[in-house]
């Protein structure tokens, strides 16, 4: 069956449309920009460019009724405003979902200012930071009784540091009392925005579940808060 072709005045209406619309999302863009859109730089103008030309296209390859065409472009709008919303608020909406993952998972932690990182406790009432070192996640648990940081064999190993070359020689000082330790030195050590390098820490002797985060970490810290379920870590 063959396309019947599209009259004048559809043309003509379409056009209008087109121009339209154009005028209403550029004056709105230019009502919610303080300097007007020569204030935009490219990033910002990006979002709009996209909904402007996925408009335009598809008006004018459209062959369905105005009506219809018109509910099409109520989608188009809609659309369009939730991703010119959302680009316009993605600092606010990473702060958000940085903060729903910090409750959710207790060891990420939320960067709450600039060198300033917050963390809820766990179920067991303890704090876990989820750190990297060398480049690698390791799991601590902070102990303000343990003096220095202490990894696990089992975190060790991960880290590159062979077992075998290790000399456990240090006493070591941690809240289930004394054990030894392996003095190592960790090119770096990463929570959140704090990162620190050349950090000394010991390869715990015994048997240790999980690594800690010891005092020597946190004294070197600005600020150390407990507040109830919730600990604070400034530089």
């Amino acid at each position: 069956m063959e396309k019947r072709p599209r009259k004048p005045g559809s043309w003509t209406l379409r056009l209008l449309l087109i121009a339209i619309v154009l005028s209403a999302v550029l004056g709105w863009a230019a009502s919610m920009a303080p300097g007007g859109l020569d204030g935009w730089d490219i990033a910002n103008a990006l979002p709009l460019s996209i909904i402007l030309i996925l408009m335009v296209m598809r008006l004018s390859v459209s062959t369905a009724p105005l009506g219809r065409m018109a509910k099409h472009l109520s989608v188009f709008l809609a659309f369009g405003a939730v991703l010119v919303i959302g680009y316009s608020y993605r600092e606010d909406l990473g702060t958000i979902f940085g903060r729903a993952m910090g409750t959710v998972v207790p060891g990420r932690g939320t960067q709450i200012a600039p060198g300033m990182m917050r963390f809820q406790a766990d179920n067991g009432g303890q704090f876990v930071i989820n750190a990297t070192v060398n480049g690698k996640g390791v799991r601590f648990l902070v102990d303000t009784g343990a003096s220095g940081i202490a990894l696990s064999r089992r975190d060790a190993e991960r880290l590159g540091f062979d077992d075998s070359k290790l000399n456990f020689d240090t006493p070591f000082s941690t809240a289930n009392g004394m054990t030894r330790g392996a003095r190592i030195t960790l090119d770096a050590l990463q929570v959140g925005p704090l990162t620190d390098h050349g950090v000394h820490a010991w390869v715990n002797e015994g048997d240790l579940n999980q690594s800690l985060l010891g005092m020597s970490y946190l004294s070197t810290l600005g600020r150390v808060e407990i507040r109830g379920d919730t600990l604070i870590l400034e530089r």
